[in-house]
């Protein structure tokens, strides 16, 4: 099947799927309106759809019983904001939007489901379809693994994307090794006592504790980190009980995160963390709790099955997109983390810009970001003439 032509001739659908999910748009793992659409359009195609986790859903497409088996992977959440793109189909839910793209993963999904399935007498072996909650909440991944996606049957890999509104339209980045951060985010509490302004030895003084403490951490960065690997610790947020100008807080919250590719780092740099989170309170008179709400390892892709898949991405999208020159590596963070850590896996960036040459000037988790509708047949494409050509070289 000529994969690229034929998502071409699906667009309409596509489009409506994106737009559909876009409208609707839930957070984490509870996302009942957006899973019922997806079961829906899979069960539309003749797929049997099975509840995976919370509200994840996973489907097989091949007539084979046994041989190569493909995972492939689409985030279905949205973002806790209000969305400001002005689009007809903008959000209806107040203070959730898909500004991360999501929406169109999983439509880029549907798409390559719809045209798996119609050539699926050709195909050499099983694909299975993951559309996944909870990326933002970092536990949808998870959540889905301890649901059974990787028995019954086991995937022998994995492959994934992600749209990009700040790369132009048709350029498929990749990556090598290493492409997205760990990612550890956490919440310090420090408690003193409060008192009055004018009187601060009667006290402890949580809100000077804690800028110290954020001084501090910044330095792990600085001098304990090693120069030449990628590490980022921010604090991103700091909230007092106390909303008076002559009263010291009770307690001081902070949440931040800690990003890095390399986990012998990660490991080194969170154990420093909680000592100094400890002992610059007790410095002040104060106590420091550390929680972490999330974590995740970095996306770690297999080289050489991303080599290979840029090979069959090639052949599909000869003349509508191309690949950039030179592999990405991303700041940011995806829960795919924990599908790497157990399949070889292959992930690729598809560009969304208003058109080949430039980015948007809003990207993800802007409230503004608009994606080019343009790059659905090309991500739908992808994902299905991948699938086919690594199954084709597993056939026996």
């Amino acid at each position: 099947m000529d994969y690229l032509k034929r998502a071409h001739e699906l667009n309409e659908t596509i489009l409506r799927d994106r737009r559909a999910l876009h409208a609707h748009p839930e957070t984490g793992c509870d996302l009942p309106q957006t899973s019922a659409y997806i079961r829906a359009q899979l069960e539309g195609m003749g797929l049997e759809v099975k509840t995976c986790g919370r509200s994840g859903l996973t489907a097989l497409i091949g007539k084979a019983t046994e041989g190569p088996v493909l995972l492939l992977r689409a985030d279905i959440d949205a973002l806790p904001m209000q969305e400001e793109s002005g689009l007809p189909f903008a959000s209806q839910n107040p203070g959730k939007a898909h500004c991360c793209g999501h929406d169109n993963h999983a439509a880029m999904l549907l798409g390559a489901a719809r045209m798996l399935k119609e050539n699926e007498e050709a195909l050499k072996g099983r694909i299975k379809l993951m559309f996944q909650p909870g990326e933002e909440t970092g536990d949808g991944c998870l959540d889905m693994l301890a649901g059974g996606i990787l028995e019954d049957p086991t995937p022998d890999a994995a492959l994934g994307l992600h749209v990009d509104a700040g790369s132009p339209l048709g350029v498929i980045a990749w990556g090598q090794g290493p492409t997205f951060c760990s990612n550890d985010i956490f919440t310090l509490t420090v408690r003193g006592q409060s008192c009055h302004g004018a009187r601060p030895h009667q006290g402890k003084d949580a809100l000077n504790c804690s800028a110290h403490l954020i001084l501090a951490l910044e330095t792990l960065i600085a001098r304990e980190a090693d120069p030449s690997q990628t590490d980022i610790l921010t604090v991103c947020s700091i909230e007092s009980s106390s909303k008076a100008f002559n009263i010291f807080p009770e307690s001081v919250v902070m949440k931040g995160s800690l990003r890095t590719y390399n986990n012998d780092q990660r490991d080194y740099l969170l154990g420093r963390l909680k000592e100094v989170c400890e002992y610059t309170a007790k410095t002040f008179g104060c106590q420091c709790q550390l929680d972490f709400e999330a974590s995740m390892n970095a996306v770690v892709l297999d080289e050489e099955l991303e080599e290979e898949m840029k090979v069959y991405l090639t052949q599909t999208l000869e003349g509508e997109a191309h690949l950039a020159e030179k592999p990405i590596r991303k700041m940011g963070s995806d829960d795919f983390a924990s599908m790497s850590c157990r399949l070889p896996s292959a992930y690729f960036f598809v560009g969304a810009g208003p058109d080949r040459e430039h980015p948007y000037p809003y990207i993800q988790h802007n409230a503004k970001v608009v994606f080019n509708e343009e790059c659905l047949p090309i991500g739908a494409a992808l994902l299905a003439g991948c699938a086919e050509g690594w199954l084709k070289r597993r056939a026996k």
